[in-house]
């Protein structure tokens, strides 16, 4: 009896000691807000978006292809896109090797702080084949505005609802209106990425509206972001993007589903 108290106490002197020892404990009281952003002139991510339509019940693929690019950020100011390529592909698994140059997008600027790529001008150089590539790319970009709003506000295994996403309307001239219902934060763990201390924020948002001139639907999206704990850039940015809707023309059923990863280039 006294060996088994013995053990009991040992391993709980042990755990405590380990617990106190373990290197990541400091990262895990850290509040983002307390760390000083360091903001490159320049920073270079490989962005490639996966896109797939298919029949939401039946065995049918209508239309499956990825967009491998550069993705150069300049300080807080804009976005430029280079090395645009698009492929075909037969599986989200497949790492896509661009087969056609789309020098169209080559170029392609966004101010990050405005709000063009709601306007149907931005998009009058783009060819109209292109369009649905080109409405996914710009709206990809205000993601880098979000993250960088609401990071102050997280702490660890803390959820947090950005109020500016709890029913919001989004309209793209000439494309969709989007209406938002909420989006959750969550920063969840730490993890190591391009040789950085990270931390890991989950974000979803479950039921959200789309409409079209042609189609309306339900949109989901979650994924996760990799925050550097020591300049407070993004190092790594995942989403899974869902929507499932009906053709107004004639009421059949449709799915969309996107895979869209930007990773920085050390």
């Amino acid at each position: 009896m006294k060996r088994v108290i013995f053990s009991i106490v040992f391993f709980c002197t042990l755990s405590g000691i380990m617990a106190q020892d373990n290197p990541l404990n400091r990262y895990f009281d850290v509040k983002l807000k307390d760390i000083t952003p360091i903001v490159p002139e320049k920073q270079e991510y490989e962005v490639i978006i996966k896109f797939h339509t298919f029949h939401p019940i039946e065995n049918k693929t209508y239309h499956m292809s990825a967009v491998k690019a550069s993705w150069w950020v300049y300080a807080t100011d804009s976005v430029v896109w280079r090395n645009v390529g698009w492929t075909e592909i037969d599986n989200f698994l497949q790492e896509p090797v661009p087969a056609v140059s789309w020098d169209d997008f080559n170029g392609w600027t966004h101010k990050i702080k405005s709000d063009d790529w709601l306007k149907e001008d931005f998009y009058a150089n783009i060819p109209p084949e292109k369009m649905e590539f080109a409405g996914m790319m710009a709206t990809d970009v205000p993601w880098l505005e979000v993250v960088w709003s609401m990071l102050d506000s997280l702490e660890f295994q803390k959820e947090y609802f950005s109020k500016d996403m709890d029913n919001k309307d989004i309209e793209v001239e000439g494309s969709f209106t989007f209406t938002s219902s909420y989006l959750k934060w969550i920063w969840s763990g730490i993890t190591l990425h391009n040789n950085e201390i990270c931390a890991v924020v989950k974000f979803e948002s479950l039921k959200n509206q789309l409409n079209t001139s042609g189609m309306k639907g339900r949109d989901m999206y979650y994924g996760e972001i990799y925050i550097s704990l020591n300049d407070k850039q993004i190092e790594r940015f995942v989403m899974i993007e869902d929507i499932v809707g009906e053709n107004k023309s004639n009421k059949s059923l449709f799915e969309m589903q996107r895979i869209v990863t930007f990773n920085k280039i050390k």
